[in-house]
This record gives C-alpha cells, structure tokens and sequence, in this order.
C-alpha cells in the first residue's frame, strides 16, 4: 500500500521532470548529458554491485583498469539511453543519416514474400530503436516488452513507444503470461514477433552465456518451431554517441535443416552468438541486470 499509493506517485513525478528536462533540449545534448551524469552517479548506486559482480565473472582475468573502463562506459549507455527515450520517435525516423541499417535486404525479403519472422536482440546499445526501425520497413510487428514494476511510468513509457511506432501494423505485449498468448495470437494474424532475449528467466532452461550458466527463455524457439519461423538476430551497436548501426544477421532456421536442433542445442548456438556481441561491444551491454546465480 505505501509503495501505490505514496513511492511510486514519488518515483513517477520524479521520472516526468526528469523526462520533460530532456524532452525539451536537442536529442544530442540530451544523449550526451544524460551519459555524462549516469558516467559520474552511476558507480555510487547499489545497481552498480551488480556491474561489479557481472564484470568480475566474465572479465576475472582481465586488468581492473580495463573492467573499471567498461564499467564508466555501461552507465553512460544507460543514461544515454534513458535521456534519448524523450526523442525516440525523432531519433528513429525514416532515413535517419544516424542509423546505418545492415542486412537490411532480409527485411525487404520478407515484406516482398508476405513472410512472417522471429526478430531476437539484445539490451545492447539503445534497444529502443530496433522495433520502430523494423515498422518503419513495413514489418507487421508485436514487440514484447518487459514491464516496470511502477505502473505509472509503465504506462507512460508504452506510450512513448506508441508514438515512435506511430503505425497500425504494430502491437506491444507485456513479458510474462499474456505475452505467450499474445504472441501466438499476433502469429496467427499475420504479425512477426521481436524480443529482447538476454534477461534471466528463472522458469527457463539453464545454458552457458558467457560459459557461466543462466536460465534463460526458450519459448520464442518453441513458436519458431510450431509456425516455422526463420530467426533473425539483430546486433545493435552504438557507434559514436548518438550514432547507431544495427545489423540484421543471416536467418536462422533450427527445425528445418538436416541438423535438427533441440531447444536447447539451438539455445547454446543462439548464446554463443550474443556472447561474441557482448565481449565485442561490452560497453554498450546492460550490464545493470542480474543475469546470474
């Protein structure tokens, strides 16, 4: 009750100023500030025990100037993420000369051929443009999304998202139950479906990321095999402060080939690939979340 009725009213003020503060300054100024302040405050929070704890695992062997670097650098993605929200419908606009979009063939395929896809990424760079960038090539699209426990900034944020969709061929569906429903439904009607595949699933299959086990959600891998959906992976990748390049990987096609994958032979394929992104580009990971034990 004090969280509803007196917390979250707090936290959900405290969120419109901060909002407004970087809706009414240039996008730029906005990504670079936002960075700036995340870079200096970031280290200071509980979150960042977190950070610390990832970077330890996966980078134990490295020189602590070098994880301490990565660290300042993941919270200046975030914070450049978060002051960029305000600007998402402007930043992912149609031909937008700070969004370089490789393999963007795939995505003309499918619309040519009527053909539906799974699109799979990641939190890396600013995961808040990859939906609107697939809409805005006429893919009919139902994006999962993870919801914020505040319910008030829930809700604002999915209309944030409404608006840089800003299209008739595109639906947003909460995480969890509903969402499989929802996904299965959309399929049904013709859309494709997109998710963000990195965060921990405690009812999931456990398989190695970054050779440290995880449990991980592999109900996207069932869809593809009941409706026979090729997989498309996307890298997002920040590449120079407020400049993006998103590369739509070859389709994967685990059920269809002489192979045959099981579900978790084709995750451990599917971790492998994001674990190259992550070490590649480890900056621009949400390293923020718990993603192990």
């Amino acid at each position: 009750m004090i969280k509803k009725y007196i917390i979250y009213p707090i936290q959900y003020l405290f969120f419109l100023l901060v909002y407004c503060f970087f809706k009414i300054i240039p996008s730029k100024f906005a990504s670079n500030f936002g960075g700036n302040i995340f870079k200096i405050l970031g280290p200071f929070s509980n979150t960042h025990k977190i950070v610390k704890s990832n970077l330890n695992q996966v980078f134990k062997n490295k020189n602590t100037l070098i994880t301490s670097k990565i660290e300042k650098s993941c919270w200046e993605n975030l914070g450049r993420t978060i002051a960029e929200l305000p600007h998402l419908h402007k930043i992912t606009r149609i031909k937008n000369k700070n969004i370089d979009v490789s393999g963007s063939k795939f995505l003309n395929k499918i619309i040519e051929k009527n053909e539906q896809a799974i699109f799979i990424a990641i939190h890396q760079s600013n995961w808040e443009i990859l939906a609107p960038i697939l809409i805005s090539y006429g893919i009919k699209l139902n994006t999962v999304y993870r919801h914020i426990n505040n319910l008030l900034i829930d809700r604002f944020i999915l209309n944030v998202r409404k608006k840089a969709y800003s299209s008739k061929i595109s639906k947003l569906s909460p995480k969890g139950k509903k969402s499989a429903q929802d996904m299965i439904k959309s399929i049904k009607n013709g859309y494709s479906i997109a998710l963000l595949i990195d965060q921990k699933d405690s009812s999931g299959l456990t398989i190695p990321l970054l050779e440290k086990n995880s449990k991980t959600q592999t109900g996207f891998l069932k869809l593809s095999k009941k409706f026979n959906l090729k997989i498309y992976p996307i890298e997002n990748k920040r590449i120079n402060n407020t400049r993006f390049k998103i590369i739509i990987h070859k389709p994967i096609d685990f059920f269809n080939n002489k192979k045959r994958y099981n579900e978790k032979t084709a995750m451990i394929h599917i971790h492998k690939m994001i674990g190259k992104w992550i070490i590649k580009n480890p900056e621009n990971w949400l390293w923020q979340h718990k993603r192990w034990n």
